[in-house]
């Protein structure tokens, strides 16, 4: 009677094993992808191909109920062909995933002045650079920046200019004597 028992069991047992899915399997996670616009422009956003939606600068918006798989997001300038970023998401459980969409332009901002300066942009002092040195900053969004350059002894102000970024590349700003 036992071995009557146990051997039904396990056939339920295999049955149950063959017809149930794994809870990891991709057609069973559910997932959101939040895509965020930190590129300083509106974007057109595509997942693997398809136009998702439109982003202003500094909103977000999300790609909900994707099953498991890889997902190519592509952002463009807005109504343009431009692309701006292509970022890769897996998505290999259920979940948030977030992507940043960042601009690639940059600024390298040289010191050739004579003696050490604090640096300030958008009115926020983003550190100390040395005479000689230069310092890069990235992701740095489009439209316009106030920079502004300061001596660190006493904070007067020696140079400052409005950086308007309207592309992809690395903008440079040396300070220098008068």
């Amino acid at each position: 009677m036992w071995t009557a028992c146990i051997l039904i069991l396990s056939f339920i047992f295999v049955f149950l094993m063959i017809s149930c899915k794994s809870p990891n399997s991709p057609e069973n996670i559910q997932a959101n992808i939040f895509v965020s616009n930190e590129c300083g422009i509106a974007i057109d956003v595509y997942v693997n191909g398809a136009f998702k939606f439109s982003l202003e600068f500094l909103i977000y918006e999300v790609v909900e109920n994707v099953s498991g798989g890889t997902y190519v997001i592509v952002a463009k300038k807005k109504d343009t062909a431009e692309q701006i970023a292509t970022e890769t998401v897996n998505v290999n459980a259920s979940g948030e995933y977030w992507v940043s969409i960042l601009s690639a332009a940059s600024l390298n901002i040289v010191n050739n002045y004579g003696e050490t300066l604090n640096i300030y942009t958008n009115g926020s002092l983003q550190g100390e650079l040395g005479d000689g040195e230069n310092q890069v900053f990235t992701h740095v969004p489009y439209g316009e920046h106030e920079l502004e350059a300061a001596k660190t002894s006493d904070n007067t102000l020696v140079a400052s200019t409005t950086l308007n970024v309207l592309e992809e590349k690395e903008y440079t700003w040396t300070i220098k004597k008068p």
